[in-house]
């Protein structure tokens, strides 16, 4: 009879494994065919809504590039009037200035695009490091050909 119980014993063991199995199967399964759903498609755009994207970008671009030439010749004239030497600005450091003309043209920036009805909530950090760095190099760019 021992032999029975361990027959049997091994058969209730098998057949536990065979449903574990099965369980594992069917959760196989169902993973399959959740990966396998198609991802909606975004709609595709109308032509006036590529033609709003299209001016908003442009806008974009020649705002930030007008506030990058504007702090430039700021910064001269200040330095101008205010230090010995045109390319100081008081007693302060250079990354004091960088660091006030990108605050202020950010500020301005975001103040600016919604009175001309650019939607700037829906940029995300790369519009935004975008348009700095469109209006930093350029206020660059303006002081030092000015300074020359």
């Amino acid at each position: 009879m021992a032999k029975k119980e361990k027959k049997s014993g091994r058969k209730d063991e098998r057949g536990l494994a065979a449903e574990q199995s099965r369980m594992t199967a069917q959760k196989e399964t169902e993973n399959k065919a959740k990966k396998e759903l198609p991802k909606p498609r975004p709609k595709p755009k109308t032509a006036a809504d590529r033609k709003k994207d299209r001016r908003d970008g442009i806008v974009k671009t020649v705002f930030a590039a007008a506030l990058g030439v504007l702090a430039g010749f700021a910064c001269y004239y200040i330095a101008s009037t205010t230090g010995e030497n045109p390319w100081e600005i008081g007693e302060f450091p250079w990354h004091f200035i960088l660091l006030s003309v990108i605050l202020v043209t950010s500020l301005l920036q975001r103040v600016a695009y919604p009175l001309m009805k650019i939607d700037a909530a829906s940029f995300k950090t790369k519009d935004w490091l975008y348009v700095e760095f469109i209006a930093v190099d350029l206020w660059l760019v303006t002081w030092t050909i000015l300074l020359n």
